[in-house]
């Protein structure tokens, strides 16, 4: 091998060992930015989710095997609570837990009032 070729080896060989990882660094950076944009879209529309209004929940028909299905109002409509007392609420905040469920959890206790309630009564039938 005369000089020139030894020249020409040397200069590629540490060209390769530059240029390879640098590619190699910058296809990281580049795929971890697309994973941290994905992330962030997911964040996203999961916050528009939760701050989405809940749909009011349909009660249907239970079959006369089952046990009887809850009133077809919420507790809110039938006490005729006011839209203060309402929006204060547990139970109307979180609609997809029985209120006296949803009470007792925020409260610590159930209410007093519970007991001698159609949908709680119901529910413990």
């Amino acid at each position: 091998m005369n000089e020139f070729q030894a020249t020409a080896v040397m200069i590629g060989l540490f060209a390769l060992r530059c240029v390879v990882p640098l590619l190699m660094t910058a296809a990281l950076g580049y795929l971890m930015n697309r994973l941290v944009d994905r992330w962030e879209a997911e964040d996203e529309r999961q916050m528009e989710m939760a701050t989405a209004e809940p749909k009011p929940e349909v009660v249907t028909a239970v079959p006369a095997t089952k046990k009887p299905s809850l009133p077809a109002l919420p507790c809110w409509l039938t006490r005729k609570c006011d839209p203060a007392r309402r929006d204060n609420c547990p139970a109307y905040q979180h609609r997809a837990t029985p209120c006296w469920a949803t009470r007792q959890q925020f409260e610590g206790t159930l209410p007093a009032d519970c007991p001698g309630c159609p949908i709680y009564q119901q529910a413990h039938a």
